[in-house]
Protein backbone atom coordinates (compact mmCIF):
# COMPACT_ATOMS: atom_id res chain seq x y z
CA UNK A 1 0.00 0.00 0.00
CA UNK A 2 1.49 3.11 -1.62
CA UNK A 3 0.59 6.08 1.57
CA UNK A 4 -0.30 9.63 0.12
CA UNK A 5 2.81 11.42 -1.26
CA UNK A 6 4.00 14.73 1.17
CA UNK A 7 3.27 17.56 -1.02
CA UNK A 8 6.13 20.27 -1.16
CA UNK A 9 6.19 23.71 -2.81
CA UNK A 10 9.99 23.55 -4.81
CA UNK A 11 10.00 20.74 -7.03
CA UNK A 12 13.68 20.39 -6.01
CA UNK A 13 12.77 18.55 -3.01
CA UNK A 14 9.88 16.33 -4.17
CA UNK A 15 12.02 13.18 -4.29
CA UNK A 16 13.42 13.33 -0.91
CA UNK A 17 9.62 13.54 0.53
CA UNK A 18 8.39 10.80 -1.65
CA UNK A 19 8.72 7.77 0.08
CA UNK A 20 8.91 5.64 -3.02
CA UNK A 21 12.56 6.98 -3.24
CA UNK A 22 13.26 4.28 -0.69
CA UNK A 23 11.75 1.39 -2.01
CA UNK A 24 13.43 -2.11 -2.33
CA UNK A 25 13.85 -4.20 -4.94
CA UNK A 26 12.34 -7.30 -3.31
CA UNK A 27 8.79 -6.21 -2.62
CA UNK A 28 7.90 -9.38 -1.13
CA UNK A 29 5.97 -9.68 2.32
CA UNK A 30 5.61 -13.27 2.61
CA UNK A 31 8.21 -14.51 5.46
CA UNK A 32 9.00 -18.69 4.75
CA UNK A 33 10.52 -20.74 7.52
CA UNK A 34 14.04 -20.27 5.71
CA UNK A 35 13.98 -16.71 5.41
CA UNK A 36 13.12 -16.75 9.17
CA UNK A 37 16.25 -19.07 10.15
CA UNK A 38 18.51 -16.82 8.26
CA UNK A 39 16.57 -13.29 9.17
CA UNK A 40 19.09 -12.90 12.62
CA UNK A 41 22.38 -13.27 9.78
CA UNK A 42 21.16 -10.89 7.18
CA UNK A 43 20.29 -8.07 9.66
CA UNK A 44 23.87 -8.33 10.52
CA UNK A 45 24.64 -7.97 7.10
CA UNK A 46 22.52 -5.12 6.68
CA UNK A 47 24.22 -3.22 9.54
CA UNK A 48 27.58 -4.02 8.32
CA UNK A 49 26.59 -2.77 5.14
CA UNK A 50 24.96 0.82 6.61
CA UNK A 51 27.99 1.43 8.32
CA UNK A 52 26.02 3.07 11.86
CA UNK A 53 27.77 1.86 14.59
CA UNK A 54 25.79 4.28 16.63
CA UNK A 55 22.55 4.01 16.27
CA UNK A 56 20.27 7.18 14.96
CA UNK A 57 19.09 9.50 18.04
CA UNK A 58 17.18 11.98 15.46
CA UNK A 59 19.77 14.68 15.51
CA UNK A 60 20.42 16.11 13.12
CA UNK A 61 16.55 15.32 11.93
CA UNK A 62 17.59 15.94 7.54
CA UNK A 63 19.88 13.21 8.55
CA UNK A 64 16.56 10.51 7.61
CA UNK A 65 17.62 11.20 4.29
CA UNK A 66 21.38 9.87 4.48
CA UNK A 67 19.76 7.20 6.76
CA UNK A 68 17.03 5.73 4.42
CA UNK A 69 19.14 6.15 1.55
CA UNK A 70 21.78 3.88 3.05
CA UNK A 71 19.30 1.34 4.61
CA UNK A 72 17.45 0.85 0.99
CA UNK A 73 20.65 -0.05 -0.51
CA UNK A 74 22.19 -2.09 2.52
CA UNK A 75 18.86 -4.00 1.97
CA UNK A 76 19.29 -4.89 -1.73
CA UNK A 77 22.46 -5.71 -1.52
CA UNK A 78 21.95 -8.11 1.22
CA UNK A 79 18.35 -9.23 -0.76
CA UNK A 80 16.27 -8.25 2.29
CA UNK A 81 12.28 -8.02 1.16
CA UNK A 82 10.68 -5.14 2.36
CA UNK A 83 8.42 -7.16 4.34
CA UNK A 84 11.69 -8.03 6.39
CA UNK A 85 12.88 -4.34 6.77
CA UNK A 86 9.82 -3.33 8.20
CA UNK A 87 10.91 -4.84 11.27
CA UNK A 88 14.25 -4.32 10.59
CA UNK A 89 14.69 -0.12 10.81
CA UNK A 90 13.79 0.17 14.41
CA UNK A 91 17.01 -1.55 15.29
CA UNK A 92 19.24 1.57 14.19
CA UNK A 93 17.41 4.14 16.60
CA UNK A 94 18.53 5.01 20.16
CA UNK A 95 15.79 4.00 22.40
CA UNK A 96 13.22 6.98 22.45
CA UNK A 97 12.96 7.07 18.65
CA UNK A 98 12.42 2.81 18.68
CA UNK A 99 9.98 3.76 21.52
CA UNK A 100 8.12 6.14 19.16
CA UNK A 101 8.63 3.50 16.22
CA UNK A 102 7.12 0.65 18.08
CA UNK A 103 4.35 2.84 18.90
CA UNK A 104 3.16 2.94 15.85
CA UNK A 105 3.80 -0.63 14.78
CA UNK A 106 1.08 -3.10 14.16
CA UNK A 107 -0.48 -5.00 16.90
CA UNK A 108 -2.32 -8.18 17.52
CA UNK A 109 -5.46 -6.23 17.43
CA UNK A 110 -4.68 -5.02 13.58
CA UNK A 111 -6.48 -1.81 12.30
CA UNK A 112 -5.89 0.49 15.35
CA UNK A 113 -5.17 4.46 14.66
CA UNK A 114 -2.10 5.50 13.80
CA UNK A 115 -0.73 2.08 12.67
CA UNK A 116 1.63 1.93 9.97
CA UNK A 117 0.92 -1.57 7.88
CA UNK A 118 3.88 -1.94 5.83
CA UNK A 119 7.15 -0.49 5.10
CA UNK A 120 6.42 2.22 2.49
CA UNK A 121 3.83 3.60 5.49
CA UNK A 122 6.81 3.67 8.03
CA UNK A 123 8.74 4.94 5.55
CA UNK A 124 6.15 8.58 4.95
CA UNK A 125 5.24 8.12 8.82
CA UNK A 126 9.09 8.77 9.49
CA UNK A 127 9.69 11.59 7.17
CA UNK A 128 6.33 13.49 8.39
CA UNK A 129 7.84 12.82 12.11
CA UNK A 130 11.14 14.42 11.62
CA UNK A 131 11.44 16.88 8.70
CA UNK A 132 10.10 19.41 6.45
CA UNK A 133 10.54 21.79 3.88
CA UNK A 134 10.95 24.74 5.70
CA UNK A 135 13.94 23.39 7.57
CA UNK A 136 15.76 22.03 4.66
CA UNK A 137 15.08 24.85 2.44
CA UNK A 138 17.30 26.27 4.96
CA UNK A 139 19.87 23.92 5.38
CA UNK A 140 19.96 24.13 1.67
CA UNK A 141 20.16 27.76 1.82
CA UNK A 142 23.03 27.64 4.39
CA UNK A 143 25.23 24.74 1.92
CA UNK A 144 24.43 27.59 -1.28
CA UNK A 145 26.57 30.50 0.74
CA UNK A 146 28.68 28.94 2.95
CA UNK A 147 32.95 30.03 2.03
CA UNK A 148 35.94 29.02 4.05
CA UNK A 149 36.56 30.31 7.00
CA UNK A 150 40.08 31.98 7.78
CA UNK A 151 41.26 29.38 10.60
CA UNK A 152 40.04 26.09 8.61
CA UNK A 153 42.30 25.03 5.78
CA UNK A 154 40.65 23.06 2.34
CA UNK A 155 40.09 19.72 3.33
CA UNK A 156 38.31 20.91 6.09
CA UNK A 157 36.37 23.40 4.23
CA UNK A 158 35.69 20.20 1.66
CA UNK A 159 34.80 18.14 4.61
CA UNK A 160 31.85 20.68 6.32
CA UNK A 161 30.52 20.99 2.59
CA UNK A 162 29.74 16.96 2.62
CA UNK A 163 28.54 17.64 6.26
CA UNK A 164 26.23 20.48 5.55
CA UNK A 165 25.37 18.48 2.03
CA UNK A 166 24.24 15.40 4.31
CA UNK A 167 22.39 17.53 6.50
CA UNK A 168 20.23 18.66 3.69
CA UNK A 169 19.57 15.38 2.54
CA UNK A 170 22.09 14.94 0.13
CA UNK A 171 20.48 17.09 -2.16
CA UNK A 172 23.80 18.24 -4.46
CA UNK A 173 25.89 15.52 -6.55
CA UNK A 174 29.31 15.00 -6.44
CA UNK A 175 29.67 17.78 -9.37
CA UNK A 176 27.42 20.49 -7.81
CA UNK A 177 29.23 19.87 -4.54
CA UNK A 178 32.98 20.45 -6.88
CA UNK A 179 31.12 23.48 -8.25
CA UNK A 180 30.54 25.27 -4.48
CA UNK A 181 33.65 24.17 -3.31
CA UNK A 182 35.34 26.32 -6.01
CA UNK A 183 33.34 29.28 -5.45
CA UNK A 184 33.55 29.10 -1.76
CA UNK A 185 37.27 28.23 -1.57
CA UNK A 186 39.97 31.28 -0.46
CA UNK A 187 40.85 33.21 -3.74
CA UNK A 188 44.39 32.69 -3.25
CA UNK A 189 43.34 28.61 -4.29
CA UNK A 190 40.39 29.64 -6.50
CA UNK A 191 42.60 29.83 -9.45
CA UNK A 192 44.25 26.34 -8.76
CA UNK A 193 40.69 24.60 -8.05
CA UNK A 194 38.99 26.22 -11.25
CA UNK A 195 42.14 24.88 -13.45
CA UNK A 196 42.01 21.31 -12.03
CA UNK A 197 38.33 21.14 -11.71
CA UNK A 198 37.48 17.93 -14.07
CA UNK A 199 34.75 15.34 -14.70
CA UNK A 200 37.58 12.69 -13.54
CA UNK A 201 38.78 14.83 -10.46
CA UNK A 202 36.99 13.26 -7.09
CA UNK A 203 35.88 15.97 -4.79
CA UNK A 204 38.80 14.70 -2.26
CA UNK A 205 41.60 14.61 -4.61
CA UNK A 206 40.66 18.70 -5.61
CA UNK A 207 40.68 19.30 -2.08
CA UNK A 208 44.67 18.16 -1.36
CA UNK A 209 44.99 20.09 -4.46
CA UNK A 210 43.62 22.96 -3.41
CA UNK A 211 45.21 22.44 -0.12
CA UNK A 212 48.20 22.96 -1.78
CA UNK A 213 48.00 25.39 -2.97
CA UNK A 214 46.54 27.18 -0.01
CA UNK A 215 49.75 26.09 2.70
CA UNK A 216 52.25 27.92 0.28
CA UNK A 217 50.04 30.77 0.22
CA UNK A 218 49.49 30.87 4.60
CA UNK A 219 53.19 30.35 4.93
CA UNK A 220 53.63 33.44 2.32
CA UNK A 221 51.14 35.01 4.60
CA UNK A 222 53.35 34.11 7.82
CA UNK A 223 56.11 35.62 6.35
CA UNK A 224 55.29 38.72 5.72
CA UNK A 225 53.08 38.74 9.20
CA UNK A 226 56.64 37.93 10.80
CA UNK A 227 58.52 40.51 8.50
CA UNK A 228 56.04 43.34 9.56
CA UNK A 229 56.11 42.49 13.54
CA UNK A 230 60.02 42.87 13.30
CA UNK A 231 59.46 46.12 11.46
CA UNK A 232 57.01 47.80 14.24
CA UNK A 233 59.64 46.30 16.81
CA UNK A 234 62.45 47.88 14.87
CA UNK A 235 60.48 51.62 14.97
CA UNK A 236 59.47 50.95 18.89
CA UNK A 237 63.00 50.74 19.70
CA UNK A 238 64.34 53.55 17.23
CA UNK A 239 61.60 56.09 19.07
CA UNK A 240 62.29 54.72 22.66
CA UNK A 241 65.98 55.45 21.95
CA UNK A 242 64.79 59.10 20.18
CA UNK A 243 62.77 59.38 23.40
CA UNK A 244 65.38 58.59 26.14
CA UNK A 245 68.58 61.22 24.27
CA UNK A 246 65.85 64.07 24.32
CA UNK A 247 65.44 63.58 27.86
CA UNK A 248 69.17 63.31 28.26
CA UNK A 249 69.76 66.32 26.40
CA UNK A 250 67.57 68.59 28.69
CA UNK A 251 68.86 70.84 31.85
CA UNK A 252 68.70 69.23 35.30
CA UNK A 253 66.35 71.76 37.23
CA UNK A 254 66.68 71.53 40.84
CA UNK A 255 63.26 71.04 42.16
CA UNK A 256 62.74 73.23 45.42
CA UNK A 257 61.32 71.88 48.37
CA UNK A 258 57.91 73.89 49.46
CA UNK A 259 56.11 73.05 52.58
CA UNK A 260 55.49 74.36 56.37
CA UNK A 261 58.21 74.76 58.86
CA UNK A 262 58.99 72.81 61.28
CA UNK A 263 56.56 73.12 64.61
CA UNK A 264 59.72 74.06 66.86
CA UNK A 265 61.31 76.22 64.74
CA UNK A 266 61.37 79.73 65.59
CA UNK A 267 58.59 82.33 64.00
CA UNK A 268 60.02 85.76 63.60
CA UNK A 269 56.91 88.30 64.54
CA UNK A 270 56.98 91.51 62.91
CA UNK A 271 55.83 94.58 64.85
CA UNK A 272 55.53 97.99 64.03
CA UNK A 273 58.15 100.30 62.43
CA UNK A 274 61.10 100.91 64.25
CA UNK A 275 59.71 98.26 67.14
CA UNK A 276 61.65 95.52 68.20
CA UNK A 277 61.86 92.09 66.48
CA UNK A 278 60.60 89.20 68.94
CA UNK A 279 61.11 85.90 68.44
CA UNK A 280 58.80 83.51 69.82
CA UNK A 281 59.64 79.29 70.90
CA UNK A 282 57.31 77.17 70.10
CA UNK A 283 56.96 74.42 72.28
Amino acid sequence: MVPPKIVVNHPYYRMLFDCETYALDNQSVVSTRRQARTFGRRKKDVAQSLGVHDRWDGSPPAKVFQLLRKLAKACDDNHVSKGEAFYILQDFFMERLKSEVMMVMPTRRAGNPGEVPCYLQLINWMLRRHVDEASVATLVKNTNVTVQRDDEDELSFAERLRRLNTECGLMYGEGALKGHFAEGVHRAARSTVLEQKTTCMTMAELARGAQTKGDEHRWLRLEQLEERAKEREVLAEEARLRRQARAAALPQVTEKTWGNPPRDAPVRTVGAVGAPTVETQWG
